[in-house]
């Protein structure tokens, strides 16, 4: 019976004693910050810009910030025939192009698409800015650095995430300020200890893989891209490369909106104005002498409300499906719209494969040769020779490559840190690993803050702390045929600590971990046997 309790009444009495010590929860393992550009960014009408909201799902998404920025185009006719890379399509002998009218563009929406769409669950969100903030229209702004800074400061603040996924940083007007941000997210990794930094390779989409000098530029872009993320904390960051042509936006969700209209057709006009160029004006004109489906007229007609209202998504939705039905070339249109906008940064379908691979098969597991979803292709297909530049430089700045292999997809095809000279951390899992175990053990740990710093408590911690790692050895997250042969746990006077140490109130535990590493090599080798004579 505890010596602190005191009975008074005569009788039988039970009291209950803990046999087993506190148990340590994992932290949860793939829960990244996206930190951009949105539409909105309100709660019941209050602005939260710069304030990281949790979320799991598109649909909340789009409740608290809206959807995805809509770039417009114009076409434009070159002289033909133009080289095959140079036009975007061919109408009766003309060469046409595609082109965005402004320089407005934000990633964050569909990253974050494609990061659901491979997987990923919840997630924190950090808006730093509207398209309308920033003059999405025709001749809109850069995106801002100041404002991006602002946005991981604000996520510093957070216990909860556990990656920086920054889509918007590659948009930067110049390098230079995609290094500042990127040094700034290493170091919030490495001072908070409890998260990494996926990165893209700024200036990937400038690169032409059938230029002459590819190659050259390639290797440039590298050394800039190495030189920019500097010297420190490099086993917190995970770079991937290249970009990725995706299947996130669909032709569907492209319409007539999509193109820059210019002015208004006048009433009875007998033509279609819609984009103000020849690609349409032969067809309609001879859709008006056949008669066929609806008379110009009623097209601009239906037009009216559609520009004076674009809210009106019903009148918008008719209008496009008339169009479509007279005018061939525009569904033609919207499929090489789609494709120029669902060109995306690699980090967002990065993260969400982080998240399938910890949930299915654990954290220590390596991220890599694994097949994205809604993914067409890299916007560069990489050999063997290209990936050991990226996979084993000589300043050991890894750089992560994403490649198609034929019958498989897109793949994942490495799982290096920035860090790759370091043997102890050169894996993404083994950091990523570290990370879980530490935060895990390091919460656990809080409830022993202020106790005494005896004996009874440090058998305590050694008991808490080896049950965890039992468990996590167990489930195969540790290396060694035995659980003495994975870790150990020491804490204690002459092992961990002096009398020193226990006078000025520290308790020191001491975890050596044995952690798996990834075959990334694996060597066949064949010897033919020589049958015997004789």
């Amino acid at each position: 019976m505890p010596a602190t309790v005191q009975r008074r009444t005569p009788g039988v009495y039970i009291t209950e004693l803990e046999a087993f010590p506190p148990s340590i929860v994992g932290v949860q393992t793939a829960v990244p910050a996206f930190i951009g550009y949105t539409e909105k960014a309100e709660i019941s009408g209050k602005p939260i810009y710069f304030e990281p909201i949790k979320l799991s799902s598109l649909a909340d998404y789009e409740a608290i910030f809206g959807r995805g920025f809509e770039p417009k185009y114009e076409l434009a006719m070159v002289a033909g025939p133009p080289p095959a890379d140079s036009f975007d399509f061919e109408v009766a002998g003309k060469y046409f192009t595609i082109t965005q009218t402004g320089k407005s563009s934000f990633n964050l929406y569909n990253s974050l698409r494609l990061f659901f769409l491979n997987g990923g669950g919840t997630c924190f969100i950090v808006s730093v800015g509207s398209y309308t903030d920033q003059g999405a229209s025709p001749g809109g702004v850069d995106v801002e650095l100041a404002k991006l800074e602002k946005g991981v400061t604000a996520i510093g603040e957070v216990v909860g995430p556990t990656m920086l996924v920054v889509p918007d940083a590659v948009l930067l007007p110049d390098r230079t300020g995609f290094s500042t941000l990127t040094k700034q997210m290493l170091k919030q990794c490495a001072d908070l200890q409890d998260r990494v930094s996926i990165l893209d390779v700024y200036g990937t989409l400038a690169l032409n893989q059938n230029a002459v000098d590819f190659k050259t530029k390639l290797d440039e872009l590298l050394i800039q891209f190495r030189s920019d993320v500097g010297e420190d904390h490099l086993s917190y960051g995970m770079a991937y490369f290249p970009f990725l042509n995706t299947s996130v936006i669909q032709p569907s969700e492209i319409d007539y909106t999509n193109f820059n209209i210019g002015t208004k057709a006048a009433p009875n006009a007998p033509q279609v104005t819609l984009l103000q160029n020849d690609v349409l004006k032969p067809q309609a004109q001879q859709l008006y002498k056949d008669a066929q489906l609806l008379q110009i007229e009623e097209y601009i007609r239906l037009i009216d409300p559609a520009i004076t209202d674009p809210d009106n998504l019903a009148a918008v939705t008719k209008l496009n499906q008339n169009l479509s039905n007279a005018l061939p070339i525009l569904p033609k249109t919207a499929n090489i719209i789609a494709r120029k906008i669902d060109v995306l940064p690699p980090s967002g379908a990065v993260a969400g494969i982080y998240a399938s691979v910890d949930q299915n098969r654990g954290v220590w597991n390596a991220p890599a040769n694994v097949t994205l979803n809604s993914v067409l292709g890299p916007t560069i297909k990489l050999n063997n020779e290209q990936q050991g530049d990226l996979n084993v430089p000589l300043d050991g700045k890894a750089i992560d490559a994403i490649r198609y292999f034929v019958g498989r997809g897109t793949i994942i095809w490495g799982a290096r840190t920035l860090d790759g000279n370091s043997n102890d951390y050169r894996y993404i899992q083994v950091r990523r690993t570290l990370i879980y175990l530490e935060q895990s053990i390091k919460n656990s740990l809080n409830q022993f803050v202020f106790a005494a710093n005896d004996g009874n408590t440090w058998v305590t911690v050694v008991s808490t702390v080896s049950n965890f790692l039992q468990g996590f050895w167990s489930q195969g997250g540790l290396m060694g045929a035995t659980a003495s042969e994975a870790f150990t746990v020491q804490c204690g006077l002459g092992s961990t600590m002096t009398p020193m140490d226990i006078l000025q109130g520290y308790m020191i535990v001491q975890v050596t971990l044995q952690m798996i590493r990834p075959a990334e090599f694996i060597e066949l080798t064949f010897k033919q046997k020589m049958e015997g004579l004789g």
